[in-house]
């Protein structure tokens, strides 16, 4: 989120240009998505982008507390740069990429990740066919570090959805949904998250 413009504009779903296997913002069968979604505007009428924004820098200072080494996307309200675009910065200078993201359900369902689906045709395409075990471990990681810093957890804390960053991403990748429209994102909720987030990022790099 946060890119002026970006649902007008569409990019592959996957680097060789087979279509899409589950659904979501762009439906299955289809070979392009749009570059950047506006995303979702939570109940008290804040947009996801402003909410993704105030815990990316929350997040940041977490890990930076913790002796990390941070790349911001973005640290304003509009950068022009499409997910493919965000993906290939994160391959080329990250260990690991982390999407932070709001639901668009109005349920306060918990916290999950975008999963790699279980599809051999998906998961035999590269990258994803070298990455996605990585992608998993880190998904896995992130859930229980919130969980147990008492964060509520959708289902199993996992959801199949070939996104376009997952799809791209030659490094551990995860798109993880925080809460949705009616979940709290006060400043005290986005440190717990902040926490729980970074704990899980401790466990997955064995630290």
């Amino acid at each position: 989120h946060g890119t002026k413009g970006g649902s007008s504009v569409k990019t592959l779903c996957h680097p060789d240009g087979t279509p899409k296997v589950t659904g979501g913002t762009t439906s299955a069968g289809a070979t392009q998505a749009v570059a950047v979604s506006s995303g979702t505007t939570l109940l008290d009428g804040t947009s996801e982008a402003a909410v993704t924004l105030k815990m990316a820098k929350a997040f940041k200072n977490e890990l930076l507390a913790r002796g990390y080494d941070v790349v911001m996307i973005r640290e304003s309200d509009d950068v022009q740069l499409d997910n493919i675009a965000r993906t290939v910065i994160a391959n080329n200078v990250a260990s690991a990429h982390i999407a932070l993201h709001w639901d668009s359900t109005t349920a306060d369902k918990g916290a999950f990740y975008m999963g790699v689906p279980d599809v051999e045709s998906y998961k035999s395409m590269e990258p994803v066919a070298s990455n996605w075990k990585k992608h998993e471990a880190l998904g896995k990681a992130l859930i229980n570090g919130l969980s147990s810093n008492g964060t509520k957890i959708f289902s199993k804390g996992r959801m199949p959805m070939d996104l376009t960053q997952t799809s791209y991403s030659t490094i551990p990748s995860i798109d993880i949904e925080l809460g949705d429209k009616t979940s709290n994102h006060g400043q005290d909720e986005l440190k717990k998250l902040s926490k729980g987030v970074a704990d899980g990022i401790d466990s997955y790099f064995g630290r």
